[in-house]
């Protein structure tokens, strides 16, 4: 059988997609770490050369056998070309099916740290609006908002806002008083046709 030698080529590809690399590819050496080179010899190595012909008429016996095993000589270098291409191909298509995995993997990490870094940046507007709120609102927070403001007076919701204005940071936005009133007037509910 052939042995693969110097001027066969590799079998696998010569760059990999590496995790946290973005998107290049490194070039990747297929000889082993621990490959000991051999002295430079002096000698010239020349490649060996075969004839290519055939078996024809008028050629002697001891002819055949020779033409026999440069036949199965190439055959067998056709035979390794063809597994070596199988072989590439195989690595390619492997290398691409882990590129795509890799892209993956980054985009779901990717998305997941937008996701952590939004949460966090919530939870810091959060505590700050809190804080910001935290004098402005008066009222408790037990569901009776709408029988409090209902038993109020327009004269003291305005005492009330009079109140706080003074005590709302300068960055909150203002918003009018309403009172419980006006919001139930029949002024405010406006029944609109489908037709228009």
């Amino acid at each position: 059988a052939l042995r693969r030698g110097a001027g066969m080529p590799p079998n696998n590809v010569l760059a990999v997609a590496i995790r946290g690399a973005e998107g290049t590819k490194l070039d990747v050496k297929l000889d082993a770490s621990d490959k000991v080179l051999e002295p430079e010899s002096k000698r010239a190595v020349l490649e060996k050369v075969d004839n290519r012909f055939g078996c024809v008429a008028g050629a002697s016996s001891d002819f055949f056998p020779i033409y026999r095993r440069h036949r199965n000589r190439e055959l067998e270098r056709l035979e390794q070309m063809d597994k070596d291409w199988d072989e590439l191909k195989e690595a390619e298509a492997f290398q691409a099916k882990r590129e795509a995995s890799l892209i993956a993997d980054e985009q779901a990490s990717a998305a997941r740290k937008a996701k952590r870094q939004r949460r966090k940046e919530a939870k810091i507007t959060g505590e700050r609006l809190r804080k910001e709120a935290e004098g402005i609102n008066k009222l408790p927070a037990d569901g009776s908002f709408l029988q409090a403001m209902m038993s109020m007076s327009p004269e003291e919701l305005e005492k009330i806002a009079k109140q706080t204005e003074a005590e709302v940071p300068a960055g909150a936005p203002k918003v009018p008083v309403v009172s419980a009133k006006q919001m139930s007037a029949t002024s405010n509910i406006l029944i609109r046709d489908a037709d228009d």
